[in-house]
């Protein structure tokens, strides 16, 4: 899970949308402006998904917020990609219309709350209610270290992907947030309420991890004997 969870935080693309946001409105025909302003609409988005997510995440749960945000991401690249290769890459255009370049627009944003809701907090708040006790430290240590470097590597090699795969790069993406929604649904337990010093119970209860982790209660009478 400290492997999978940053992993998959940077396979959803939207480091590198973010912070390549203005290259992919100047795409769509947007003028220097407005993808700067197209820019700066989705990282207000993102600031209002994050707020909502703060007061529903410990109603609704972190797997429904997982799943949920899991499948919007996936929907909403699918529809920018097909909108991009039948409006640029069908017609060889280098502009699209102003109404579809305006769809592009709120997909995105619908994209970014998505993130902003699901994946973007909860990076950061499972990992922090998943490791025991004795390993917490190490735990966190890597997830962070795994996020920076990943995200360093994307923001390297994004404009190449951009260039040779163009629309298919939402493809990819959605590709992997299928796998990692599949995962979460899969092999995360839920965490909503339960104490730190629980986990191990939780893990030990789950269909898959049970088999690796022991019983608290069991592994207590150990240690007395």
């Amino acid at each position: 899970m400290m492997v999978a969870i940053p992993t998959f935080f940077d396979l959803t693309g939207m480091i590198v949308i973010t912070v390549f946001s203005p290259v992919l409105f100047r795409t769509v025909g947007f003028d220097s402006q407005k993808a700067i302003l197209g820019s700066v609409i989705l990282s207000l988005v993102n600031l209002f998904a994050v707020v909502v997510s703060t007061f529903v995440v410990d109603r609704a749960g972190r797997r429904f917020l997982f799943l949920a945000g899991g499948v919007a991401m996936m929907l909403c690249q699918v529809a920018v990609a097909w909108i991009l290769a039948d409006h640029l890459g069908g017609h060889h255009a280098t502009t699209m219309a102003r109404n579809y370049a305006k769809g592009v627009l709120v997909l995105m944003c619908l994209y970014t709350c998505s993130f902003g809701m699901s994946w973007g907090p909860l990076k950061w708040v499972v990992p922090s209610e998943i490791y025991p006790v004795e390993i917490r430290s190490a735990g966190q240590a890597m997830t962070v270290s795994i996020a920076l470097s990943l995200s360093f590597a994307q923001t390297q090699v994004f404009i190449t992907l951009l260039c040779a795969m163009k629309y298919a790069i939402f493809i990819f993406y959605a590709g992997w947030v299928l796998v990692m929604t599949v995962f979460m649904a899969a092999l995360l337990p839920e965490t909503k309420g339960v104490p730190l010093e629980a986990m191990r119970t939780v893990w030990a209860k789950h269909w898959y991890w049970r088999r690796f982790v022991g019983d608290a209660k069991q592994d207590s009478q150990v240690n007395c004997l």
